[in-house]
């Protein structure tokens, strides 16, 4: 790649992350081959603050086990694997603390969950925001759906590094 297209793409990334709205929560599905397997996602959150960044929670596979991997972030653009974010809340910033306490009620016991898998994990937070009042959205299976097609649809230019990766606000939630 060219210096000349390593900082075009570079500059779409910081605008694409200064263009989101202030206190928006997000899903974000990344790609795990190329090319690209339907419905087959690496499934996270993101916690956008302002125009310098957020907060990504997700979950990691080490072989035997999975991590909790949560933290600040300026780059969720910057992932090679990225797909797509989905715009799922606002969150006003007098919530974050309970935001950040809902992501993080499952860290010390995340292997114990049935089935662990990061879309699990997701789904089961999810639910919590969800109860909480944070997330509005009647039925996580359908948003879990909706997640999955907007995946699908947008993996292929995942997969050939168009940039910046879309974010498309979903029609489930409030």
């Amino acid at each position: 790649m060219s210096k000349e297209r390593a900082l075009a793409i570079k500059q779409l990334q910081e605008e694409a992350l200064r263009s989101l709205p202030p206190n928006s929560l997000y899903i974000v599905l990344y790609i795990r081959s190329d090319p690209p397997e339907p419905n087959n996602f690496h499934w996270g959150f993101y916690s956008h603050y302002n125009e310098t960044g957020g907060c990504k929670y997700h979950m990691r596979n080490l072989g035997d086990g999975w991590i909790a991997d949560h933290g600040p972030t300026a780059g969720v653009f910057k992932s090679t694997f990225l797909c797509v974010l989905i715009q799922i809340a606002s969150i006003p910033p007098e919530k974050r603390s309970l935001l950040d306490q809902i992501m993080r009620s499952h860290d010390g016991n995340t292997n114990s969950i049935p089935g662990m898998s990061c879309r699990v994990w997701l789904l089961v937070i999810l639910q919590k925001l969800i109860q909480q009042g944070l997330v509005r959205c009647n039925s996580c299976e359908a948003l879990e759906q909706e997640c999955l097609e907007i995946g699908n649809q947008h993996s292929p230019g995942a997969s050939k590094n168009h940039q910046p990766r879309p974010v498309v606000k979903s029609k489930l939630c409030d």
